[in-house]
């Protein structure tokens, strides 16, 4: 809420400028060098939402896009080779990735919360291995890409021994 009320007041234009200064004021370095920003990247997405909605839609909320999702990929051999033997998938190894068919996807509109299973990988904050918040009205192209430092818990260096750098999720919608 700060970060976007840094914006609303003119302090910052965009969302990274505030984000790197919350951080800055929030850590206190003479008891941690830990960096003490927005605990999220899904916070993070939605402090740049806010940006969008104030530059682009003028403070008004852009228009409602209900969509399916399609498919889910999942990118990186170590990820592969864990899921493997939980489910069947089908592996594009031309793109180094796991697709994941969604058949009947509901509508979905708004806010959104995917949280993925599984019992090969350690669950981290929430419950689960990793997760992540976006809302439909700012997808654009019928595809929203997080690379690992944009998912929740996989965005953690102490997960990088699984997660390697070039996980990311990609979810691909389309229109009900």
């Amino acid at each position: 809420m700060v970060c976007t009320w840094l914006i609303d007041s003119d302090q910052f234009e965009s969302a990274k400028e505030s984000l790197d200064y919350f951080g800055e004021r929030r850590t206190d370095r003479s008891t941690s060098t830990k960096f003490q920003g927005v605990e999220t990247p899904s916070q993070s997405r939605y402090v740049g939402y806010y940006e969008i909605l104030k530059n682009k839609y003028n403070l008004k909320l852009p228009p409602e896009r209900q969509l399916k999702i399609k498919n889910l990929k999942i990118y990186s051999t170590l990820m592969k080779m864990l899921l493997c033997s939980l489910t069947q998938l089908f592996f594009d190894s031309e793109n180094n990735s796991v697709v994941i068919g969604v058949e009947d996807s509901p509508v979905i509109s708004g806010d959104v919360k995917v949280r993925f299973e599984s019992r090969a990988l350690p669950k981290g904050y929430d419950d689960c291995p990793f997760f992540f918040w976006f809302n439909t009205s700012f997808i654009e192209n019928n595809r929203l890409y997080l690379p690992r430092n944009e998912l929740d818990n996989p965005h953690k260096s102490k997960t990088w021994k699984i997660y390697s750098e070039k996980f990311a999720v990609e979810v691909n919608f389309t229109e009900p």
